[in-house]
């Protein structure tokens, strides 16, 4: 998995940088700069200055819209990538246009992936935080067992969803349900990737974080939040193509250690 996500990077640069660019990176960094620029605003407008019940919705609201602003872009990306290294594994060098064109005819199903599990997702952060201010010394232990390492394993179920619509043509509910069945006996696995990436992420975001504390003092106070949203776009851009490409390799391997698909039966999406 890991070395076939390397080999497709290594032999398609040029659109791997394009992909992570246009959907990962720019859509990343727009959300960013919206939820800095009107969500504690708005928040405070809602409650009258004051933490108020509406307040705390506008706050929630417009996390979660940035956060879609940011992830559905990046799941049509996955649908780029996975369709483009389903064509790759067939020796074709694939053309970033025509894996576009791909991606978008497949949109709904794409799309609706994206927004089930993000929203899943969202939810059970949202849980945990609420447990937290209610039961400060407990309810967010308690959350994240019950609620948020669930999600997390339903997740990691569904990461052969996107390749599964891209290769499969089924809808969003089937194709999370085909993802669920192919990754039933392999998920040690599958979470010792996801570790791997995880760790990268971590990395990341750790070495961002400190170099961005060293550059604060040489940063414009009105270029900070433009800056900070700009290198976060760009770890994010990394992440989301790792995990991509990642994605999709499982999921050929997956087929060929279930279904035993050679090569020319897996990929025929652009033929």
């Amino acid at each position: 998995m890991v070395r076939g996500t390397i080999s497709f990077i290594g032999r398609n640069p040029v659109l791997a940088l394009t992909v992570a660019a246009l959907f990962f990176a720019l859509p990343s960094l727009l959300a960013g700069l919206v939820t800095f620029a009107y969500r504690e605003r708005a928040a405070y407008l809602a409650g009258g200055g004051k933490v108020e019940p509406f307040s705390v919705a506008v706050h929630v609201g417009f996390s979660l819209l940035a956060g879609l602003l940011g992830a559905l872009p990046g799941f049509l990306g996955h649908g780029v990538l996975s369709g483009a290294m389903l064509g790759d594994i067939n020796g074709r060098h694939p053309s970033l246009a025509r894996c576009v064109a791909t991606a978008l005819h497949r949109s709904v199903p794409v799309l609706g992936i994206g927004f089930t599990i993000y929203l899943t997702w969202f939810l059970a952060k949202q849980a945990m935080v609420g447990a937290e201010l209610l039961f400060p010394l407990f309810g967010g232990g308690v959350a994240f067992a019950l609620l948020v390492v669930p999600c997390i394993i339903w997740v990691l179920c569904n990461l052969a969803a996107v390749p599964v619509a891209m290769r499969e043509g089924l809808g969003a509910l089937a194709s999370m349900a085909r993802s669920r069945a192919l990754t039933a006996g392999y998920r040690w696995p599958i979470i010792g990737l996801s570790l791997v990436v995880l760790v990268l992420a971590l990395a990341l975001r750790a070495a961002l974080f400190l170099a961005f504390s060293l550059a604060v003092p040489l940063i414009a106070p009105a270029s900070i939040a433009i800056v900070g949203a700009t290198a976060s776009a760009g770890v994010t851009a990394i992440i989301w193509t790792v995990a991509s490409i990642a994605a999709t390799a499982t999921y050929i391997d997956l087929r060929r250690a279930k279904e035993g698909g050679g090569v020319d039966e897996l990929v025929d999406v652009f033929s």
